[in-house]
């Protein structure tokens, strides 16, 4: 009788498990940046984040790896410099050979960049390259200050999102007559 009760509760405990896993999975489109490097900032308001970057090479934020959709679709951002000390920043979507274990980067495709100004939507279609599995999300900037770092709200951006298009995108062309 012992060996069922605890076979019950072990059952209800990885139910209970799964359901809290599932539920912050469910919502990746909210949590689901990391930094690029310890020394950026970021911080978020409601659905809007705000970044500060330090000087050197392009630094952001990054998705977690996710598959390359079965149909097309585009990555859409609102993107806003708002310290003029920051050169520009962009939507980079970095494409992988595999989804598990180490994957290798076999690829990279950037929007047009952003410079200091209002708030602006931003896409990049998604067009995986020949043998791309998997993509990550980027959102970059470039500082080109004399400080160390931008300011802390140097950028701000909505999480981006997918947009599926409603036929896959093709690259075959039509015949001529």
């Amino acid at each position: 009788m012992l060996r069922v009760v605890t076979r019950c509760a072990l059952l209800v405990l990885l139910a209970l498990a799964f359901i809290a896993l599932s539920s912050s999975a469910s919502a990746d489109d909210d949590l689901w940046f990391r930094r690029t490097t310890p020394r950026a900032e970021l911080e978020r308001t409601g659905g809007e984040l705000r970044l500060g970057i330090p000087g050197g090479r392009a630094w952001g934020v990054e998705s977690a790896l996710r598959l390359v959709p079965r149909r097309g679709g585009a990555i859409a951002v609102d993107l806003e410099v708002a310290d003029p000390e920051v050169r520009e920043a962009f939507i980079r979507i970095a494409w992988y050979d595999q989804s598990v274990g180490r994957p290798r980067q076999i690829a990279t495709d950037d929007s047009e960049p952003v410079t200091v100004g209002p708030l602006r939507r931003v896409t990049l279609t998604l067009d995986p390259p020949e043998g791309a599995v998997a993509y990550r999300v980027r959102i970059l900037a470039r500082f080109r200050g004399l400080e160390p770092a931008s300011r802390s709200d140097a950028i701000r951006f909505t999480s981006p999102w997918l947009v599926h298009f409603a036929t896959p995108l093709t690259r075959l062309l039509p015949a001529s007559p």
